[in-house]
């Protein structure tokens, strides 16, 4: 399934999309692949496989060990690709790779892009390429029928913004705080105000990521964006081995965003 097909699905259903980030190999590549499997079951409807970096600039202290968990356990590209094959016969939501570029470009665009389409990968999050810079990647996905995830954020110019809403594909990634990945108990006003402006310029979906970690910021979504993106909250409890308190509390998620 693409990520234009799940949404258009949520859409028929009156429901929001609830993206849920995993960092692969931690605790072990095992874990996120089963895992994965309990996500769906729970009423996730896409899921964000992150490959593991040693500079992971972007990402707040909670997905930064999660990350060097997983190198140390010797996870890379050819493995969470490997893992991505075997989902493809076992799930049937979308699945997306969050990387910094380094690991792709060392792989290879072309193996890359090539890879992501035969192991069923929809979509690609690239936090650290510029939107500038990314044309010739994003032409390569797009050839493999691979979306490219591009981010704003209220910081982003009016004329950057419409520039990306031109080229979007799949969903635009709404970056809630200014800084890096992790928890939060309040999001800014603002956010809410401007995801419903951007909401009404896009021609994609938006979904909203960074911060969200509790019912009161999961409810005020719901009337403003098409989707919530969960890590930090989710990467924290699970090495916190509280796997099914947070099954609970994104099945409570996932029953706020259907509901009127």
């Amino acid at each position: 399934m693409t990520v234009k097909e799940r949404f258009e699905y949520l859409k028929q259903e009156n429901r929001k999309a609830l993206i849920v980030y995993l960092t692969a190999g931690c605790p072990d590549i095992s874990f996120t692949e089963n895992f994965a499997l309990r996500l769906q079951e729970s009423g996730v409807d896409l899921i964000e496989i992150g490959v593991p970096f040693s500079d992971p600039i972007a990402d707040g202290p909670v997905i930064q060990q999660a990350s060097q968990l997983a190198l140390e356990n010797k996870v890379n590209l050819e493995s969470i690709f490997e893992m991505c094959h075997r989902l493809k016969s076992k799930i049937s939501i979308p699945y997306l790779l969050m990387s910094y570029f380094n690991p792709v470009f060392r792989y290879g665009i072309e193996n890359f892009a090539e890879k992501c389409n035969r192991c069923g990968v929809s979509g690609v999050i690239i936090p650290d390429l510029p939107f500038e810079e990314s044309i010739s990647f994003r032409t390569k996905l797009n050839q493999y029928g691979i979306d490219q995830i591009l981010f704003i954020s209220s910081t982003t110019s009016l004329q950057r913004r419409k520039k990306i809403l031109k080229s979007a594909k799949g969903f635009i990634y709404y970056i809630a705080v200014h800084g890096v990945t992790g928890v939060r108990d309040v999001l800014p006003d603002e956010t809410y105000r401007d995801v419903k402006k951007l909401r009404e310029e896009s021609k994609v979906p938006v979904a909203v990521g960074f911060g969200i970690s509790n019912q009161q910021q999961v409810q005020r979504l719901r009337e403003c964006a098409d989707g919530i993106i969960i890590g930090s909250y989710v990467m924290k409890e699970i090495m916190a081995g509280n796997h099914e308190l947070l099954l609970k509390t994104l099945k409570n998620f996932h029953d706020i965003l259907k509901s009127g």
